[in-house]
């Protein structure tokens, strides 16, 4: 994994070159990966960096970035594989030419010079500035030396090219090797080398504001170029942009930002498309699109969900709630980023449907809650009446009680022969009469309900099962 501060040394002389008006672009990491021996995780970072200094500069926000960290993954698995490859070519290139010289010390040494001249521009990237402007010195010098033993080492001439297109920005002497690499490997029978640096030979003539000619080079990569390799497909929108053939431009960029969520958060912030009127259409016209296919695949399966058949208590009205949430998320997603709109269309209708049934479900708890709230008042307006009824039933046991405390005394009296003493027979049937009243009264008040609380009780239970049961189907 690289540093940090690698990764600040590498953004001032190659992720934002001058000749590319300070903006970030894969191209400029593909060689990078070779010379360097970068793997995916350390690609990652890269690209991520490139991608939010671009979004910086254009004053976009970067928080698009966790949405993109899956392609960008793929494009730095991407970016490996080919620096593998080309690190592999460079080795087998390498041993063919010493095999070649045939004991010629001379050619021998100038390959090893070549050699040695590319471990000087790696090195260069992980020194301070002053120590790295003296190994790009040196690997130039090294590099020029090696093309004048052998100016047919067509991997020498690109890298001198690289050197001054990326780290030098010296435009013409990049135009002139470049244009020697590629022609060269055509001749050597290596089409796909010639292919990546005909791309870089059409960066050079881009910095150089050679705008058609850039893109007359993008055009002749493009029947040799992969179905899938959207890349150049996206350098040539940029110079036929830059060239003014903006319908063009417009063209091919729809190819690629229709496919690729990373290219379309490129386009945004990408300075030649900056003010083009045709090209900003496209990329509303692809929002909008996302837009109604996710307006789309909400409506289809809400018609299929079981909460919008489902009838609900208390003329709850399941499709108005639902187009409730539907307009509230889609406000949102006008302002959400394209790139999370493509990597998550599907994530974001479920949640959508998710969102509608939640909703349901809380109105549903809501009016349960409410009717509980409405009988919880009405019964604490009315507990004075229960309060009361408890308070009759108490006097009501208490004479009960002296009743009977009555007769066990005149029972033992009796045994004693003097029960005569206590014959109150008629206020002890007084007392009786009124406990019995009171004691009927206050079961009575104890038993008392508001008027229409048993109401809000029954639509309470029919609300909590409803509750119950949309929990169940969904």
């Amino acid at each position: 994994m690289m540093s940090d501060e690698c990764i600040a040394r590498q953004m001032r002389s190659i992720f934002f070159p001058a000749h590319q008006r300070h903006a970030f672009h894969r191209l400029n990491v593909e060689y990078l990966a070779s010379l360097q021996g970068l793997e995916s995780p350390a690609l990652s970072d890269l690209l991520e960096t490139g991608i939010r200094g671009n979004l910086q500069r254009a004053s976009e926000s970067d928080a698009v970035m966790p949405s993109l960290r899956h392609q960008v993954e793929w494009m730095a698995a991407l970016i490996a594989q080919q620096g593998a490859w080309l690190q592999q070519d460079k080795e087998r290139q390498r041993k063919q030419l010493l095999s070649n010289s045939e004991g010629n010390f001379i050619l021998y040494r100038a390959g090893m010079s070549v050699d040695f001249a590319g471990k000087k521009l790696s090195e260069a990237l992980l020194v301070p500035v002053h120590d790295a402007q003296q190994r790009v010195a040196l690997a130039v010098q090294m590099l020029k030396d090696g093309l004048q033993v052998n100016p047919l080492n067509y991997r020498a001439h690109f890298e001198l090219g690289w050197a001054y297109l990326f780290m030098l920005n010296q435009l013409p002497e990049a135009t002139f090797h470049l244009d020697a690499a590629a022609q060269q490997a055509q001749a050597a029978s290596d089409p796909l080398f010639a292919r990546f640096a005909r791309r870089h030979l059409a960066d050079a003539w881009y910095g150089r504001q050679e705008f058609s000619k850039a893109a007359d080079i993008a055009l002749s990569i493009l029947p040799e170029a992969a179905p899938d390799d959207l890349e150049v497909r996206y350098e040539l929108s940029r110079y036929l942009s830059a060239a003014g053939d903006i319908p063009s431009a417009a063209q091919y960029l729809a190819q690629v930002v229709g496919r690729s969520a990373i290219h379309y958060v490129q386009a945004q912030a990408e300075p030649d498309f900056v003010g083009q009127g045709e090209i900003q259409t496209v990329l509303e016209d692809l929002r909008s699109i996302r837009l109604q296919r996710i307006q789309h695949y909400v409506h289809a399966n809400w018609k299929q969900d079981a909460l919008a058949t489902l009838p609900l208590p208390d003329q709850i009205d399941s499709g108005e709630l639902f187009n409730q949430v539907v307009d509230q998320h889609e406000r949102v997603m006008t302002h959400l980023p394209y790139a999370t709109l493509s990597q998550r269309e599907k994530q974001i209708g479920d949640r959508i449907l998710d969102a509608s049934r939640q909703r349901i479900i809380r109105e549903v708890r809501l009016r349960s809650r409410h009717y509980e709230q409405v009988a919880e008042k009405e019964r604490q307006r009315w507990s004075w009446v229960n309060q009361t009824g408890g308070v009759l039933v108490h006097l009501s046991t208490i004479l009960l009680l002296a009743s009977l405390m009555f007769y066990l005394l005149r029972f033992a009296l009796d045994l004693l022969g003097v029960g005569n003493l206590l014959n109150a027979d008629t206020l002890v049937g007084n007392i009786l009469g009124s406990m019995l009243l009171l004691g009927i009264t206050g079961v009575t008040l104890l038993q008392f309900v508001p008027w229409g609380m048993k109401k809000l009780l029954l639509k309470q239970l029919e609300l909590d099962n409803t509750v119950s049961v949309l929990k169940s189907s969904s």
